[in-house]
């Protein structure tokens, strides 16, 4: 059988939250984008686009793996994404015609692992069995690598602050609040993957 006939592939998606933010429209620029702390108090019953224009806000969440393969997704606005942050751990499953995963037939909700209170679930539809999804990446390993991942996180970040208290003394007005990054240029439908599911 011709590979695109033999039924789907899957594989984990396992990434970071490279930016997170809030559009009226999947089609909206760099420019159009919304910080998601602009949204505090949100919540889907009372949607102001959506009283007026009949449409939703959307988030756009824009995800990297370890390997710098990104990808681009939106979904409906909800008042459960407010605390998702750069730089959160995300796992989902990405399906595929293709072993390779030249291309991509459907993707899943994701899971953002380490988000305050829990993990949280971003997606219009839930595809997952979230219960069983979990306890999954607990069976295979992931999971214990993503709470690695966590805590080395938090230790390079007290490092940081421990370091940047000694750098600066506390009547020092040098300091400079306004820090730049260089953040990667993702392209939506650029996709990466880290385990084949088992």
């Amino acid at each position: 059988l011709p590979q695109d006939k033999r039924g789907l592939y899957g594989a984990y998606y396992v990434s970071r939250v490279e930016d997170v933010c809030v559009v009226d429209d999947v089609l909206a620029v760099e420019g159009e984008e919304y910080d998601l702390e602009e949204f505090e108090g949100y919540s889907m019953e009372k949607d102001e686009l959506e009283s007026v224009v009949g449409s939703p806000w959307k988030l756009r969440l824009r995800l990297a793996d370890e390997e710098g393969r990104g990808m681009q997704i939106h979904c409906r606005m909800s008042e459960d994404y407010l605390d998702i942050r750069k730089g959160m751990n995300v796992v989902g499953i990405l399906l595929s015609t293709s072993r390779e995963f030249v291309k991509l037939a459907a993707m899943t909700d994701f899971c953002v692992l380490d988000a305050v209170g829990g993990p949280v679930w971003v997606g219009d539809y839930p595809y997952l069995d979230k219960d069983k999804f979990l306890r999954t990446l607990g069976e295979n390993g992931i999971a214990d690598s993503l709470v690695d991942i966590i805590y080395d996180d938090n230790d390079y970040y007290e490092e940081e602050e421990e370091e940047e208290e000694e750098f600066y003394d506390d009547d020092d007005d040098s300091r400079d609040d306004d820090y730049d990054s260089d953040d990667n240029n993702l392209e939506e439908g650029d996709t990466g993957m880290l385990q084949k599911l088992k």
